[in-house]
C-alpha cells in the first residue's frame, strides 16, 4: 500500500508536469510570447526546482517525509491554479506582453518553490522504507518513480484530449488530479517511524569531488536531463516552423511523441531494470546508446514517424539511467550523507531543464535542428561519463 500511494503521488505531479511541456510552446505562441521568455518560464521554475529539492530534503529528514510530501502536493496543486489561471487572462487579452510573461514566471517560480518538496519526500520515504522492509533498492525504487514515465503518457494524452476545449483546460484537470493524490497521501500513508533526527546545521557532507562516485552519478543524470529539456523545449516549436503544423496539432504531436517515449521507459523499467542481473555499468551503457540511438533519430527526422521512432530509445535511455544512478547514489553514502545526496538526485532532473530550456532556445534562434544536434553530442557524452564511474567505482 505505501509503494502505491507514493506512486500515485508521483504519478499526479509527473502528468501535470507532462501537460504543461505539451502545451506550453503552444501555450507560448497563442499569448504572443517568443521561445526566449518560453525558456525562461521553464529554466527559473526549474532553477528553483532544483533548490528548493535539497533544501526541502533536509526539512523532511528532520519533520518527517509525509508531512512535507503533503506540503508539495498542496503547491503543486495551488501553484497550477494560478499559472492556469494567468495563461486564461492572457487568451482573453486581458493581460499581454510583458506583463503578462511577468505573472507567468512569478506564478511557476512560486509553484515551484512549494512543488519541489514532492519529490525528495516520496524518494526518502521510499529509501526508509526500503530499509526497514529489506527490500531491493534498485527495483523498488524503480517501481515507485515509473509513475514519472506512466504519468509522461497519461499527461500527453489527456493534453491532446482536452486541448480541443482550449489550450489551458489541460492544466485545470491536473488540479483535481494533485488534489485527489494530497487526498489520498493524507488518509493512506502511515507516518514513518520514529528515527534520529537530522541536526538543523548538518556538518558532515556528501563526498563531491570531481572524481566522487556520488557527482559522476549526478552529472550523468544532469545530462540526461539536460537532452530531455532541450527536445522538449524544441519539439514543439519545430512542429510549427518546420513541419507547419498548427499550435493545436504541435500540441498533440508532441504529446502523441513523449507518451511514446514514457511508454518505452515504464516498458523497460517494469522489465528490464526490476527483473534483469544486469550491472550498474551495463545499465548505463545501454541508456546512454539508446539515447544517443533516439536522438540520432529525431535529429535527421524528415517525417514524424521518425521523431516517434527515436522517441522509442530515448524512453529507454531515460528508463533504464535514471533509477540506475538514483539507487547507486544513495547506496554509495552514509547516513549522514544520505539526506543531502537524496536531495541532489532528486533535483537533477530540474537541474537539467535549468539548463537545458535556455540552450535549446538560443541554439534554436541559430538553426531549427541544432539543438537536436547538441542533444546527440551530449548523450555521446554519457558514455565517457559511464567509463569515469566505472573508475570511481573500482578505486574507491
Amino acid at each position: 500500500m505505501v509503494t502505491l500511494v507514493l506512486f500515485i503521488a508521483l504519478l499526479a505531479t509527473a502528468m501535470g508536469q507532462s501537460v504543461v511541456m505539451t502545451i506550453l510552446p503552444a501555450l507560448g505562441r497563442e499569448t504572443g510570447l517568443s521561445e526566449l521568455q518560453v525558456a525562461a518560464i521553464l529554466s527559473s521554475s526549474a532553477c528553483i526546482f532544483a533548490l528548493g529539492s535539497t533544501r526541502w530534503s533536509y526539512y523532511a529528514a528532520r519533520v518527517g517525509n509525509r508531512r512535507t510530501l503533503i506540503y508539495g502536493l498542496s503547491g503543486y496543486s495551488l501553484g497550477t491554479l494560478c499559472f492556469a489561471s494567468v495563461f486564461s487572462v492572457g487568451l482573453a487579452e486581458w493581460l499581454t506582453g510583458y506583463a503578462l510573461f511577468g505573472c507567468l514566471l512569478a506564478t511557476r517560480v512560486a509553484q515551484s518553490t512549494i512543488m519541489s518538496a514532492t519529490p525528495p519526500a516520496a524518494v526518502g520515504y521510499v529509501i526508509g522504507y526500503v530499509r526497514r522492509q529489506n527490500l531491493h533498492s534498485v527495483a523498488t525504487l524503480s517501481r515507485v518513480t515509473s509513475a514519472n514515465n506512466l504519468g509522461q503518457i497519461l499527461g500527453p494524452g489527456l493534453a491532446g484530449l482536452l486541448v480541443t476545449y482550449g489550450l489551458v483546460a489541460p492544466l485545470y484537470a491536473i488540479i483535481v488530479l494533485t488534489c485527489l493524490a494530497l487526498l489520498l497521501v493524507w488518509r493512506k500513508l502511515p507516518d514513518e517511524p520514529q528515527s534520529q533526527p537530522v541536526p538543523p546545521k548538518v556538518t558532515t557532507s556528501a563526498d563531491v569531488s570531481a572524481s566522487s562516485p556520488v557527482l559522476l552519478l549526478l552529472s550523468f543524470a544532469v545530462v540526461l536531463f539536460i537532452c530531455m529539456a532541450m527536445l522538449q523545449q524544441s519539439l514543439g516549436f519545430m512542429l510549427i516552423d518546420y513541419f507547419h503544423h498548427s499550435p493545436v496539432n504541435a500540441a498533440q504531436i508532441t504529446g502523441t511523441a513523449l507518451m511514446i517515449s514514457a511508454l518505452a521507459a515504464l516498458s523497460v523499467q517494469w522489465t528490464l531494470v526490476q527483473r534483469s542481473n544486469f550491472t550498474l555499468m551495463q545499465l548505463l551503457l545501454i541508456a546512454a546508446a539508446a539515447m544517443t540511438a533516439g536522438y540520432v533519430s529525431v535529429a535527421t527526422a524528415t517525417e514524424v514517424q521518425f521523431i516517434y521512432i527515436g522517441m522509442v530509445g530515448i524512453g529507454v535511455g531515460v528508463g533504464v539511467g535514471y533509477p540506475s544512478v538514483t539507487a547507486a547514489a544513495t547506496q554509495h553514502c552514509s547516513d549522514a550523507e544520505r539526506a543531502k545526496v537524496t536531495g541532489l538526485m532528486t533535483a537533477s532532473p530540474a537541474m537539467g531543464y535549468t539548463l537545458g530550456p535556455p540552450l535549446g532556445a538560443m541554439l534554436y534562434q541559430s538553426d531549427i535542428h541544432f539543438p537536436l544536434y547538441c542533444c546527440v553530442l551530449l548523450s555521446a557524452c554519457l558514455i565517457v561519463i559511464n567509463l569515469k564511474i566505472q573508475s570511481a567505482f573500482s578505486t574507491k
